[in-house]
């Protein structure tokens, strides 16, 4: 029996990022993506991800760091509609007030000034240093960035940076679930992720060696 897997995107990614994942998956999966980049609000993302399950069938899901915190919400809220999760590079604990004021800048300069791009400062904070001029991992970076242009993140970060702490909510989620960390994601470290899965019933959790925030690539 052939399982289906949908596929959703962090901040400024599109179906790019998970290319490398879906190529190695075996004849035993089928796989989709769901274009939550093409939406303006949270509702809308949402109602995307609702959109894509087959025939009424519940989804199962691989999200990567900001698509993982909306499919954990998701799971949460609509428990009948995900079948399973795996969750890569991707907090249930919210924002950190640092973190939610690093926002409200980002969005003030995106808006102000005209966007020429992710700078290589930028970029190496989100990749392991063995994958900061690789082409398969900072190209597809730059790539996607180029593509998206300002206007994704602005709305991206704007919809996405109220989070609820869904942590106390763990206990709650009845599904099969994994986690999936990088040992040197400096946004998401391995000890968040330790917490998650010891607070969830039955999760499994998977460590990455050499390998940054933006995981799926490298």
């Amino acid at each position: 029996m052939t399982r289906s897997l949908a596929f959703l995107p962090g901040t400024m990614c599109d179906e790019r990022v998970w290319a490398p994942v879906r190529q190695r998956l075996n004849m035993g999966f089928s796989t989709s993506y769901i274009a939550i980049e093409t939406r303006r609000t949270r509702e809308a993302m949402f109602a995307l991800i609702d959109s894509a399950a087959v025939s009424g069938d519940p989804l199962h899901l691989v999200a990567f760091s900001m698509g993982g915190y909306l499919a954990l919400d998701d799971a949460l809220s609509r428990p009948d509609r995900i079948a399973s999760l795996v969750r890569v590079g991707s907090s249930a604990f919210g924002l950190t007030a640092e973190e939610a004021a690093e926002r409200v800048r980002a969005i003030t300069m995106l808006e102000r000034h005209p966007y020429r791009g992710i700078s290589q400062a930028r970029l190496n904070q989100f990749v392991h240093p063995s994958h900061q001029s690789d082409p398969a991992v900072a190209g597809v970076i730059r790539e996607m960035d180029r593509d998206l242009g300002k206007d994704v993140p602005i709305s991206q970060l704007r919809e996405t940076s109220t989070r609820a702490w869904l942590a106390s909510r763990l206990l709650e989620l009845r599904i099969p679930a994994l986690y999936v960390s990088a040992d040197s994601d400096p946004f998401v470290p391995c000890t968040s992720i330790e917490q998650m899965t010891a607070l969830t019933p039955g999760a499994r959790m998977i460590k990455a060696a050499d390998a940054g925030h933006m995981l799926p690539l490298e």
